[in-house]
C-alpha cells in the first residue's frame, strides 16, 4: 500500500515553538508510511534542521492570505496529491483549509497553538473550525479557549503536548557548563536567561520594570546577571527594550544576545530560566529548560498546564506585573546552591517522563490514522518475509 502522502504548511521557519515542534514532527515520521511535504509562505529558516523533504515549497507570499496565494496553495496541494494537510497557526489555518477542500485533500488537520488569540483568527476559526477534521492543541487553556470564543466543540479538539529533544535538551556535564559559562562570562555570577521572541507577550517589559524596582531598593545583586535570547518581534520593540535598560541604569546586569541557535548550552549554563509571559500556550521554554537542569521562573499564565509545581521545579510569580515578578526574584535570589540543584533535578525527571518528543509523535500519528479511517501496514522487507510467520525484527 503506498505511502501517505502529509503535507505541513506553516508561514515560516523562525525560531519558534511551533515552529521547532513542526520539525520535531516531520523529522521523526515513520518514513515507510508517511511521505512528508512541507509549504511555507516565506522562505525564512532559523531552526537550522535538516528537514527529510525533497525541497520546501515557498509560495513567495509575505502577506498571505492573498487571493493569489490561496490559489497558489491549492495548486501546490494539488501537484502533491496531498493525503492530509496539517496547518498551523493563524490565517494558515484558516484559508488552508480552504484551498484543501478545493483542492480535494482527503484529511484537514489544524495546530492551535496560542492563547489570547485575536479577534480576526477566533471569527475566521469559528467560520471554517468544521472544515478540519481535527484540530490539535498543545494545551487545554487552548482548549477551553477556541471551545469559549469560536465555539469549537471540545470533543474536536485533541490535546497533545509538545514534545522536547532529550538528545539535545540535556543537563551539561560540569566541564561542559564551566566551559560553556565562560564563554558566556558567567563565571562568579547568578545568570538567568529568558529565550524567546522579545514581545508583549513574553513579557520582558515587567521584567526589567521588577530588575528597575529591585535596584533601586537596593535588592538586586552585584552578581546577577539577565540574559535575554531572541529576535525582537516586531525588532523596534526589542530596540525600545535595550533603551529602556540603558537608560534605567541596569548596565551589563542585562544583556541582549539576539538569536541563539545553540540556546539548549545556554540555558543549561544559566542558573535559572525566566518565564513571565501575559499568555501562552504549552511554552517550549520552559519544558526544554526543565530538560536541561534548570530551575525555571514562571508566571502563572505560562503554568495553565501545571508544568511548575512551586519550590519543586522552579517558582510560580504571584502574578505577571513587575511587583510580582520582583518579589519571586528576590526567592530566587535567597537559594542555595543545593536547593538550585534539587530543582534542576526536579525538573529534568518531569521533562523526561511527561514531554518525550516521541510521545508527542505518537499521538499525532494517532489522530492522522484517526481522520483518514486507518494507517498503511508497511510492506515488509525481503528479509523480513523469509522469517516465520512474516515477524520482523525489532531494533
Amino acid at each position: 500500500m503506498s505511502r501517505v502522502r502529509v503535507t505541513f504548511f506553516i508561514n515560516s521557519l523562525e525560531q519558534g515553538g511551533a515552529e521547532r515542534q513542526l520539525a520535531e514532527l516531520l523529522t521523526r515520521l515513520d518514513r515507510t508510511v508517511f511521505e512528508p511535504s512541507l509549504i511555507v509562505c516565506i522562505a525564512r529558516d532559523q531552526l537550522g534542521y535538516k528537514l527529510p523533504v525533497d525541497r520546501i515549497r515557498c509560495l513567495d507570499a509575505p502577506m498571505f492570505p492573498t487571493p493569489s496565494s490561496v490559489l497558489a496553495l491549492t495548486r501546490e496541494l494539488r501537484a502533491l496529491k496531498t493525503d492530509i494537510l496539517h496547518t498551523y497557526m493563524g490565517w494558515e489555518n484558516i484559508f488552508g483549509r480552504v484551498a484543501a477542500r478545493r483542492a480535494n485533500v482527503r484529511a484537514i488537520v489544524s495546530s492551535v497553538r496560542c492563547t489570547q488569540l485575536p479577534r480576526k483568527h477566533i471569527i475566521g476559526e469559528a467560520l471554517t473550525h468544521k472544515m478540519a477534521d481535527a484540530i490539535i492543541v498543545n494545551s487545554i487553556g487552548i482548549r477551553e479557549e477556541l471551545a469559549r470564543r469560536a465555539r469549537v466543540s471540545a470533543d474536536r479538539i485533541d490535546v497533545v503536548e509538545n514534545g522536547v529533544d532529550l538528545r539535545r535538551f540535556v543537563p551539561l556535564s560540569e566541564t561542559a557548563k564551566q566551559r560553556e559559562r565562560k564563554l558566556w562570562s558567567m563565571e562568579g555570577r547568578r545568570v538567568l536567561v529568558m529565550p524567546g521572541r522579545i514581545c508583549d507577550q513574553k513579557n520582558q517589559k515587567s521584567v526589567l520594570r521588577a530588575l528597575v524596582k529591585l535596584k533601586h531598593a537596593g535588592e538586586l545583586p552585584e552578581d546577577v546577571r539577565v540574559l535575554f535570547a531572541g529576535r525582537g518581534s516586531p525588532p523596534w520593540y526589542g530596540e525600545a527594550l535595550r533603551a529602556y535598560s540603558t537608560l534605567s541604569g541596569l548596565g551589563q546586569q542585562v544583556e541582549f544576545v539576539g538569536i541563539v541557535k545553540q540556546v539548549e548550552k545556554l540555558v543549561a549554563a544559566a542558573d535559572g530560566m525566566l518565564l513571565p509571559s501575559n499568555y501562552e500556550g504549552l511554552p517550549n521554554a520552559v519544558i526544554e529548560s526543565m530538560a536541561c537542569g534548570v530551575p525555571v521562573i514562571v508566571s502563572d499564565a505560562a503554568n495553565t498546564d501545571s508544568l511548575v509545581t512551586d519550590e519543586k521545579e522552579g517558582l510560580v510569580c504571584d502574578d505577571n506585573q513587575a511587583p510580582g515578578i520582583a518579589h519571586t526574584l528576590r526567592r530566587f535570589f535567597a537559594l542555595t546552591p543545593e536547593q538550585l540543584r534539587a530543582m534542576g533535578d526536579a525538573g529534568n525527571r518531569h521533562a523526561t517522563t511527561r514531554f518525550a518528543v516521541a510521545r508527542m509523535v505518537a499521538r499525532t500519528v494517532d489522530v492522522y490514522e484517526r481522520v483518514l479511517g486507518g494507517l498503511p501496514h508497511p510492506d515488509p522487507s525481503p528479509e523480513d518475509r523469509k522469517k516465520p510467520n512474516g515477524t520482523r525484527a525489532l531494533n
